[in-house]
């Protein structure tokens, strides 16, 4: 595997939306020394909305997922599965992931990435598979705030963003969990 520090990371669906609700995609693209990648599935067939609400008080509304023009600005590289041991990969995975997080982990295993996930079933296969790195959500916007030297109340921010619109909460079993808790405490 190439230096694990400059492979790309491709995003599946989960960490797609998380990252795109905060409005901070594109920085943390720009940010992050290595290339950001997600499958032209889970960009076509999984992160197509999001949902929220304005208030409270609101009704619910949808937003399109639109990162088009970070993959025409070269920010986020959109790939498919395109040889036969790839598909194969994809195939054997999706006896126990989604048909999302088995491309994500198919191309990752085949073209050197790693994996921006926080699926738990996700991460369990990652974890038997010696080839492949696992990233988060958390990993990710800690690194992007602690490059761009971000404030605690904008990373605050970011985070409380995520949680709200992308209902994204991590377990207390997350290594970032307690980073996590100290951002968001007043």
């Amino acid at each position: 595997m190439a230096d694990l520090q400059l492979a790309p990371i491709i995003l599946d669906a989960s960490c797609l939306l998380n990252l795109y609700t905060c409005g901070r995609l594109k920085e943390i693209a720009e940010t992050l020394p290595e290339p950001l990648v997600v499958s032209e599935y889970v960009l076509e067939r999984e992160t197509l909305f999001v949902t929220y609400k304005e208030s409270e008080q609101a009704e619910e509304q949808k937003k399109t997922v639109d990162i088009s023009p970070l993959v025409s600005a070269g920010l986020i590289k959109v790939i498919s599965i395109n040889s036969e041991e790839e598909q194969e990969t994809f195939v054997d995975l999706a006896t126990e992931l989604d048909d999302g997080e088995a491309i994500t982990v198919s191309l990752a295993e085949h073209r050197g990435c790693q994996v921006a996930t926080d699926d738990r079933k996700a991460l369990k296969v990652i974890s038997e598979r010696a080839s492949l790195h696992a990233t988060s959500t958390l990993e990710l916007v800690k690194r992007w705030a602690e490059l761009r030297n971000v404030s605690r109340e904008e990373t605050r921010s970011v985070l409380s963003l995520i949680w709200t619109y992308a209902s994204y909460y991590p377990g207390e079993r997350d290594p970032l969990y307690s980073w996590w808790r100290n951002m968001m405490s007043e």
